[in-house]
């Protein structure tokens, strides 16, 4: 595997001090290979391997403890004779109840430096986690972007770089979910489908106790195929009604909550510009990745949906804070903010006539800040101009210039 620097420069700067580090992310998307990258680093830096401990809580190793107690247990066991400070890398940290309990313990009780993984966005959500409130840093971890994608390509299976265009094809096909790298290309669908089934059957399915495991392949089955469409709990409930299917709103939400909270889709909102505030309704879900979306249906009917999802995920990555825009009934794709700055972003397939040039663009014009405005496309043509920037989506995805 390819060192994943976006996320080790964070947790680098944090070795040795005390905030607990919590990395969270979708199943298979490099968490636990980031712990181990995050041993390499403490070795390298003269810790003694003694003195570093990996916890999975998926492995035969450690998979029977189930509370804090037993966590207990096992921490003064694994540390009894060590002197020192010692280093704790706890993956998939959520199968243990009360996991806080232990953790906030370890912090008072031991010299130590604690790192941690989950597959659960509401990890530090819960009453337990005012435990450690404050004294945590949590990193949201993704797959692959398209330069780590290349990273991957150029360390891992020794490809020449010269055609941007053609691995950008890849990628768009098959996604950056880090396993399926390493897999045969007859066989990624296949494996994108049993990850995405583990991911149902683990983090959805087992963690709430579902029963009614069709209604929910459903309901994913309806996001997926609106990828980038406003969202309403009506829509699904006329489209069951359709099918002669039976499910309440509040069921189709709570449905939607779980798998937000298991990394597997991300919501944006949906806010008026003109007024500043962020509206209730109608808001848009985009996947973890998009090589879900051809695992489940293949052949991509809308390459601008993919894009869109593609630019909305790798927005994320850079640290934005992402929402759908609302102006004089016109809608502007993400209103990106950080560090309380914004930029405005329009993202499609091709500018190919004046009709898409208007459409694109006339949002945007409308917005009347000095914030700087951008279309992303395919087009290898420039086609900036009335005060908006026009970039080509593979150069925006190579670069940090965003």
């Amino acid at each position: 595997m390819i060192k994943r620097k976006l996320y080790l420069n964070q947790i680098e700067r944090l070795m040795d001090k005390e905030p607990i580090k919590i990395i969270t992310g979708v199943r298979r998307s490099g968490k636990t290979y980031l712990l181990k990258s995050i041993q390499e680093e403490l070795k390298n830096r003269g810790i003694n391997e003694e003195n570093i401990f990996i916890i999975s809580f998926e492995s035969m190793k450690y998979n029977k403890i189930e509370n804090f107690r037993e966590l207990d247990e096992c921490i003064i066991n694994l540390t009894r004779n060590t002197k020192g400070k010692i280093y704790l890398l706890f993956d998939e940290i959520q199968n243990v109840k009360n996991w806080e309990k232990s953790i906030n313990a370890c912090r008072v009780d031991l010299d130590c430096d604690i790192y941690i993984t989950g597959s659960n966005s509401e990890l530090l959500s819960g009453e337990m986690a005012t435990l450690i409130s404050g004294r945590y840093y949590q990193i949201n971890i993704y797959p692959f972007s398209f330069s780590e994608f290349i990273q991957y390509k150029k360390e891992i299976e020794k490809t020449d770089i010269d055609d941007l265009e053609e691995l950008f094809k890849e990628y768009v096909e098959y996604g950056g979910m880090p396993p399926i790298q390493q897999v045969a290309t007859e066989d990624k669908y296949s494996y994108l489908g049993d990850i995405y089934n583990t991911i149902l059957l683990k983090d959805i399915i087992a963690r709430h106790n579902i029963r009614n495991t069709d209604m929910l392949n459903r309901i994913l089955d309806y996001v997926i195929m609106n990828l980038g469409k406003n969202f309403s709990a009506t829509n699904i409930v006329k489209y069951m009604k359709y099918e002669r299917r039976k499910i309440s709103k509040d069921t189709i939400l709570d449905y939607i909550l779980y798998s937000k909270n298991a990394c597997f889709i991300h919501q944006a909102p949906r806010e008026d510009i003109k007024g500043k505030k962020v509206l209730k309704h109608n808001e848009k879900y985009f996947l973890v990745d998009h090589g879900f979306y051809q695992a489940k249906y293949g052949e991509i009917e809308n390459m601008g949906s993919i894009l869109e999802n593609i630019v909305y995920i790798e927005l994320l990555r850079r640290g934005y804070d992402v929402k759908v825009g609302i102006i004089n009934k016109k809608e502007i794709d993400f209103v990106c903010t950080k560090d309380k700055k914004r930029i405005y972003i329009q993202v499609t397939y091709k500018l190919e006539n004046d009709e898409t040039i208007e459409r694109e663009f006339s949002g945007l014009v409308k917005i009347n800040d000095n914030f700087d405005k951008y279309v992303l496309s395919m087009d290898k043509l420039d086609f900036s101009g009335s005060g908006l920037k026009h970039r080509n989506i593979i150069d925006f995805l190579t670069s940090d210039y965003i």
